[in-house]
């Protein structure tokens, strides 16, 4: 077996998470953006959604195209246009034009969404694929953690654009590093199925999946995107402490994440894990409305690990549904249900924020969203 996927999982990794670092900036830096350009909070989650509303339109035929043309046209394309948002929203002077440094950002997040979970079955078997997908799932929380981390360390005395010219430096060394490491899998077309993208879109589990997705990144990184402007603007802590804590979650799921993977793997069954992490991010939101201190704290390492149980068996269904050939669209499909919630979840907790002027109902329609996805989970059909 070639050591190769290892190399191709690192690039694949790291491509999502420049794009991943780029979309989390964001919430630790809320209150300064909305400060500095005069918006409202529903006005500055649409800094978080917007980046979701091209994939909602894109994610479906960059998968077609990754499926049909490979990995790496798809993939060039988006390293190039994240690079291009995050820079043109370094130098933003305007609301509107660090919106539209977002909207490019979201052009090239749909490519990469899709383009880089559809290598990793090409270079790894199903008997291995439930611990790859777990090591490249902890990409979303690797990235989050340094994006908050440092937005707490470095914005107070460099503002909020050093951070952007950071992940733009991110981005252009990404666009090297995928160009000279990526290349298709020997796997790719070892499954010879009689299918096609028509009957994959018919594929009623995989839009399940994609559901799901849709329901576990609606509630969680509503939570990343709110907890920190929350923790300080009705909790009344320290900006640093509570842009610390609105990171444990991410923290807590870094080293879960692949150790759950290799469950799923050791006893070959994806569905139990996705509809038990699911059922504990509902508990975990619901007890963070409504603790303070320790039990707020332990509230929230709760949530981490029982979010971290989601990503690797959703990243290893598509290629179980629809077979190596056709992960590309199947991705495609789960990254658009993906964007679609982020899209709409953002703005909409920030909109509750601004009518109710408390926290407490946002965590629990959070709770309520993850709950939704466990219902749908257990309906799932895998083999």
């Amino acid at each position: 077996m070639s050591q190769y996927r290892w190399v191709a999982l690192f690039a694949s990794f790291y491509s999502f998470a420049t794009f991943a670092f780029a979309l989390q900036v964001i919430p630790p830096m809320m209150g300064q953006m909305i400060h500095e350009f005069g918006i409202s909070h529903a006005q500055g989650g649409l800094l978080m959604s917007l980046v979701m509303v091209p994939g909602i339109f894109l994610a479906i035929p960059a998968g077609i195209l990754v499926d049909r043309y490979g990995v790496r046209p798809t993939g060039i394309i988006s390293t190039i246009l994240i690079a291009m948002g995050c820079l043109v929203t370094a130098i933003a002077g305007l609301f509107e034009t660090a919106l539209v440094g977002r909207l490019i950002l979201g052009v090239g997040g749909a490519f990469m969404a899709t383009a880089m979970p559809a290598i990793i079955p090409q270079w790894f078997p199903p008997k291995d694929l439930g611990k790859a997908m777990g090591i490249y799932g902890t990409n979303m929380p690797l990235a989050s953690t340094i994006a908050f981390l440092s937005a707490s360390r470095l914005m107070p005395t460099h503002g909020w654009r050093y951070l952007f010219y950071i992940s733009t430096a991110m981005a252009l060394m990404n666009i090297v590093t995928f160009a000279l490491l990526v290349k298709e899998g020997y796997l790719k077309h070892e499954h010879k199925k009689e299918s096609n993208v028509r009957q994959a879109m018919k594929s009623v589990e995989i839009w399940k999946v994609g559901i799901i997705w849709l329901l576990f990144n609606s509630a969680t990184l509503s939570f990343t995107t709110w907890a920190p402007k929350v923790f300080e603007g009705f909790k009344g802590m320290d900006p640093l402490y509570a842009t610390l804590l609105a990171s444990v979650p991410m923290l807590a799921a870094m080293p879960c994440v692949p150790i759950f993977g290799w469950i799923s793997d050791k006893i070959r069954k994806h569905k139990p894990l996705m509809i038990l992490g699911s059922a504990l991010t509902a508990v975990s939101l619901a007890a963070i409305a409504y603790t303070s201190n320790e039990a707020l704290a332990l509230s929230i390492i709760a949530l981490g690990i029982a979010a971290a149980l989601v990503p690797p068996m959703v990243m290893a269904l598509p290629p179980e549904v629809l077979g190596p050939a056709l992960a590309g669209t199947g991705f495609g499909i789960v990254a658009m249900c993906f964007n679609m919630g982020i899209a709409v979840a953002a703005p909409f907790i920030g909109f509750l924020i601004d009518i109710t002027g408390a926290p407490t109902i946002s965590f629990l329609i959070m709770a309520l969203v993850s709950a939704m996805g466990t219902i749908v989970a257990y309906t799932v059909k895998t083999e």
